[in-house]
């Protein structure tokens, strides 16, 4: 199989695990061992975290650990911890509906406010960096797999995944920044 479609092929691993994830979560009263499974890969809510300094950590933790982890077994790695991460972000989401529909629109409460504004910056910040990880991370597997079967391979195909890390755990570590804010006035 050629270099692109593999390429395709994980990011369709990727995401539809993750799809798979959510819609248990919510729909198939997921839990139990996939949320524990998903704590490596996941920013918990903010109910969770007590400490200004705990974003900062778990923002570039988890795109880390899933970048780690996505190489397990050849990328199947990557299927089970997105897959458990979206059964907790199924879980984030019906708590985030569960908070705004319990809002009236001048009273809004300014801790839940700030809850919500965080549990969003998880959403669309961290979850887009983790699932980029995470296929960097069978990229690599890709190019391990390739070192081990003995074919010849340019030196820098393995060192691109790396490079993007780099600028993705800033990204990441800038997203936490933002979260240590966030979780100051919750």
């Amino acid at each position: 199989m050629r270099g692109e479609y593999w390429h395709a092929a994980f990011w369709l691993l990727i995401i539809g695990s993750w799809v798979l994830g959510v819609a248990y979560g919510r729909w198939g009263g997921g839990g139990g061992l996939f949320v524990d499974l998903s704590q490596a890969v996941r920013v918990p809510s903010p109910l969770e975290l007590s400490d200004w300094w705990q974003p900062l950590a778990y923002f570039a933790l988890t795109v880390l650990a899933t970048f780690v982890l996505s190489q397990l077994f050849f990328g199947v790695g990557a299927a089970v911890f997105l897959f458990s991460r979206g059964v907790y972000d199924g879980m984030l989401i019906t708590e985030l509906e569960q908070t705004v529909g319990g809002w009236s629109f001048p009273n809004i409460p300014a801790t839940q406010f700030w809850g919500v504004l965080f549990i969003v910056l998880i959403l669309t910040v961290n979850l887009p960096l983790c699932l980029w990880a995470a296929h960097l991370g069978t990229r690599r597997t890709t190019y391990m797999w390739y070192r081990l079967r003995g074919k010849p391979l340019k030196p820098e195909m393995g060192a691109r995944p790396m490079i993007t890390l780099l600028l993705i755990l800033a990204a990441s570590v800038a997203a936490g920044l933002v979260g240590a804010f966030l979780i100051s006035y919750t």
